[in-house]
């Protein structure tokens, strides 16, 4: 047998499966045995041509055996694989329970910023719409504020609180939200919250005293805030850093509908069907985004990789070598988003968003009763009244995240590509912004103080709108750059700090607008926001230095 394995080694050009199979075939049968024959053979000169022919014929069947025993090998190996691939996914998708529904099987091989336009934009309309949601919310019953008062028998400082529970719970109940998305995904979270915000808005319609009221008033804002935190998150998925300013225009669309639409369709409502419809109408728009996130919404985020670990796409499934990854069990902590002010540059500028809301947010909830008592306006024209603080909000936002992306994209080429989330700060509008700020809100509280005509009054509104809105659009996009794999949380930080400081506003805004008066009141506010202005000025003064800081973490 040694001259066979000389010859198979030396002189053979066959796969080593063919070589296997002579070797594994040697019976004394005429296919290997005729070979064998030939090779043991120690004389060339008395092969025969019928030797000679025959063994040609033994080589010849031995390849076809071979190619043929390949060709089945890798057949029935690839059937086997996709029988098992189908029989994976067939045990993934089709044997869970139907209360499973919310357990869609990600796209965990496709990175979101490569969605296809379309998609894209279409998550950013869904956002964008569930985003409007709780301002909505807020601002439906605004012109029905007095209404509900009479009803409830109650003071306006516990009409005022039903305000600032909603707002409160907008503050921290992101932070809880956006800790569970990060870890869990996107999608389902916003399942849940939304069916929370439904139930919490019928039973506002039914309440029968302002405890009930005030009560469900705070459910159904948990239900709603999961988007303020988590609808930015959504888009620093999808969208590059380039892109990013623009899109969260977009989405801040959402939102500034809210203040508008949201005083229009309560204030005639209230007039037509009382004000328990504001809260049938917010139940059943909650749900329309519900359904519309259960068929249209796909699962934007991805679980980033540990440092150096093999990934793997879905926990539960197989990996490479066949072997299956069991599911870890994650433990979550709530209020992990906080350790984000830890930076200080994200400290100044949720510092300056939340003094921004404060002084909105005393304007906003003394307006109804201003216009309603001092200007004697029905509910429905009040509603009409908020449109131009809401149409000047929307022109602001916009162009915010229009002029920063520009501003952003004209310094990258500057450095020579190279960037930082400071590059979007700064620049003449933003500042003729903030100085506008000042004069508007000025403006606004001396012609109300004077009892001059309304219109005058609702022209300064529209400047607040602008002014308002253009650096909350470029710093909450900021503020996500400088941490793109936790812009859920970083968003939420910002919600938290604002949402609380607004909340703080409308509880105090009838007791000090009657100690102050709207003159004296809205001068202080403009000087208070000019000032903190000078917090942006400082995260400019130190950008390469607490980058190094984000770098290091």
């Amino acid at each position: 047998m040694k001259p066979l394995s000389r010859h198979t080694t030396n002189d053979s050009s066959k796969s080593y499966l063919e070589r296997e199979l002579v070797i594994s075939l040697d019976d004394g049968g005429p296919m290997v045995g005729a070979t064998m024959m030939a090779l043991e053979m120690d004389h060339e000169d008395t092969r025969t041509l019928e030797g000679d022919k025959r063994r040609s014929q033994d080589e010849s069947t031995i390849e076809n055996h071979t190619t043929k025993y390949d060709t089945q090998y890798t057949t029935d190996k690839q059937i086997d694989d996709s029988a098992s691939s189908v029989h994976s996914a067939n045990v993934t998708l089709s044997n869970r329970p139907w209360y499973e529904f919310w357990k869609v099987k990600q796209e965990t091989h496709t990175d979101p910023r490569n969605f296809s336009p379309f998609k894209k934009y279409l998550i950013l309309l869904i956002v964008s719409l569930a985003g409007s949601t709780s301002p909505i919310s807020t601002t439906v019953y605004y012109p029905a504020l007095v209404t509900m008062q009479h009803y409830f028998n109650t003071t306006d400082t516990l009409m005022n609180a039903s305000l600032s529970i909603f707002t409160f719970f907008t503050a921290f109940f992101p932070l809880i939200w956006a800790s569970f998305g990060d870890v869990f995904g996107r999608r389902r979270i916003y399942l849940v919250s939304f069916l929370i915000a439904v139930v919490g808005s019928v039973c506002c319609a039914v309440s029968v005293n302002i405890t009930m009221f005030i009560v469900f008033r705070g459910f159904s804002a948990i239900g709603s805030s999961s988007v303020m935190s988590m609808g930015a998150g959504t888009l620093a998925d999808i969208f590059e850093p380039h892109e990013r300013g623009k899109a969260f225009a977009w989405y801040t669309c959402g939102p500034l509908l809210g203040p508008a639409l949201g005083p229009i369709i309560g204030g005639y409502l209230n007039q037509g069907l009382g004000w328990r419809s504001n809260f049938w109408f917010l139940s059943i728009f909650s749900c329309c985004i519900w359904i519309t996130m259960f068929f249209f919404f796909p699962e934007t985020w991805r679980p980033a990789p540990a440092p150096g670990a093999e990934t793997s796409p879905v926990p539960g499934t197989e990996n490479n070598n066949g072997s299956v990854k069991k599911k870890t069990k994650r433990l979550v902590n709530p209020l992990s988003a906080l350790r984000l002010l830890l930076f200080p540059n994200i400290t100044l500028a949720v510092s300056f968003v939340g003094v921004l809301f404060l002084v909105f947010y005393l304007l906003n909830t003394n307006f109804t009763r201003t216009y309603t008592i001092q200007y004697n306006l029905n509910s429905g024209i009040v509603g009409i009244c908020y449109l131009p603080l809401a149409f000047g909000a929307m022109i602001g936002g916009i162009s915010g995240g229009r002029i920063s992306d520009r501003l952003y994209n004209k310094r990258v080429v500057q450095a020579n590509g190279e960037s930082t989330p400071e590059m979007r700060l700064g620049g003449p509008l933003f500042y003729i912004a903030i100085v506008l700020q000042m004069f508007a809100f000025t403006g606004y509280g001396w012609c109300v103080e004077k009892n001059l005509h309304f219109a005058y009054g609702l022209a300064f509104q529209f400047l607040v709108g602008v002014t308002i809105m253009f650096p909350n659009v470029v710093l909450s996009a900021y503020m996500v750059d400088c941490f793109r794999k936790k812009g859920a949380s970083v968003t939420a930080c910002n919600n938290f700090v604002r949402y609380c400081m607004a909340g703080v506003g409308s509880l105090i805004a009838s007791d000090i607008v009657n100690a102050m008066g709207n003159g004296i009141l809205f001068t202080v506010c403009g000087v208070a926001l000019f000032l903190a202005s000078g917090l942006i000025l400082i995260i400019i003064r130190y950008a390469k230095k607490w980058q190094k800081l984000r770098e290091c973490v």
